[in-house]
């Protein structure tokens, strides 16, 4: 990972998320699931035979691992929460799907406001380079608002992006408190509601509830990845004997070298694209470096791989984008342009970018 990525430390050259790798292996998993054990013990089967917990969802590879360990290692009794996608790939409804009848665990789908999500899809993108802001910031609030209304205590997330990869909170936690904090969704609602773009009413479903909130109810949000090893690609091969579906049968994406991270809806991999534009980096470098640190391939394998794959925009993006909003692809690529950076790359007379750096060495 380059340090264009926001919140990231280096030692020695090192990143502080493969420092982190490297620290688990150390780690006695046998503790850490009892301690999850424990933590299941206290919530099983205590809301009057209803649910244990909950687990928020997206159907991918990771939702399919969180709930096979809960339910079938954990033996507990879940409900899964998920949110409504701008689109959906046939591949994803069928992967939602898949998680109801393979696991008998019942979905609860916050259906999104299609007037709402379209002014803001189209108004963060231009004013905040935030297209999927709106999903975002539901996909933060509606498991936790969603929880407290069932009556439950226990909530479960993946991975804790921030340990894996680097962040603001990048010290080791089970508690998943401070996720919303992490600087993904920024805190624009009131200039939202200001600007008159959105009405409060309209925002309060999007509105995540505070750590205090959490803490007055006595929620407790956790990372799975705390109290089991987290491997992307091991999941992968978990959920596929779970009925898990990659996206290669359905559609060839043009910016990555597999098919089958992000596979839900085509339109919302703008906001991975925009990672490149602003940090140079997208969804191949995320990848690359995880086959890296798991062994699957070196450092050198992966750097021709990254420069071919990073910088290409899917048209398929581009496509669902422009429909979804009723924009024209020339509006899409003026706003896109506001959006690179220029410490990073150079626009030429026809308008076309080229980066300033070389993948491996940087500047």
């Amino acid at each position: 990972m380059p340090d264009t990525r926001p919140g990231i430390k280096f030692e020695n050259g090192v990143c502080i998320g493969c420092i982190h790798y490297e620290k688990q292996k150390a780690t006695d998993w046998a503790v850490r699931r009892n301690e999850l054990e424990k933590l299941c013990q206290k919530y099983r089967n205590s809301n009057d035979g209803n649910y244990d917990c909950a687990i928020a969802v997206s159907g991918g590879k990771d939702s399919h691992f969180q709930v096979y360990y809960m339910k079938e290692v954990m033996k507990m009794n879940p409900v899964l929460l998920t949110v409504e996608n701008i689109d959906s790939t046939e591949t994803g409804r069928k992967n939602l799907h898949n998680l109801e009848e393979s696991f008998g665990c019942d979905i609860i789908s916050h259906k999104l406001d299609r007037d709402v999500l379209k002014k803001l899809t189209l108004h963060t993108f231009e004013k905040y380079g935030a297209p999927t802001w709106y999903i975002d910031s539901l996909i933060y609030a509606f498991p936790i608002k969603k929880t407290m209304e069932l009556g439950l205590k226990l909530l479960v997330y993946g991975e804790d992006v921030n340990y894996t990869y680097g962040g603001k909170y990048d010290q080791e936690t089970s508690s998943a408190l401070m996720q919303p904090m992490n600087d993904v969704v920024k805190s624009i609602q009131n200039e939202l509601i200001k600007d008159k773009i959105v009405s409060e009413k309209e925002l309060e479903s999007a509105t995540i509830p505070s750590v205090d909130q959490c803490k007055n109810y006595s929620l407790e949000p956790i990372y799975l990845s705390y109290f089991t090893p987290w491997n992307s690609h091991h999941n992968y091969e978990v959920a596929n004997r779970w009925g898990f579906h990659h996206l290669g049968h359905e559609y060839k994406r043009e910016g990555t070298f597999e098919d089958y991270n992000s596979i839900d809806s085509i339109t919302y991999l703008l906001s991975e694209f925009l990672k490149y534009t602003k940090y140079g980096h997208s969804s191949t470098t995320q990848m690359a470096s995880r086959w890296i640190r798991y062994g699957m391939a070196t450092r050198e394998e992966m750097i021709p791989t990254v420069k071919k794959y990073d910088k290409i925009l899917d048209q398929g993006i581009v496509d669902g984008f422009c429909s979804f909003t009723n924009i024209s692809i020339r509006k899409f690529y003026e706003i896109l342009d506001k959006w690179y950076n220029a410490e990073l790359f150079e626009q030429d007379t026809d308008k076309i970018w080229h980066e300033k750096f070389k993948n491996g060495i940087g500047l």
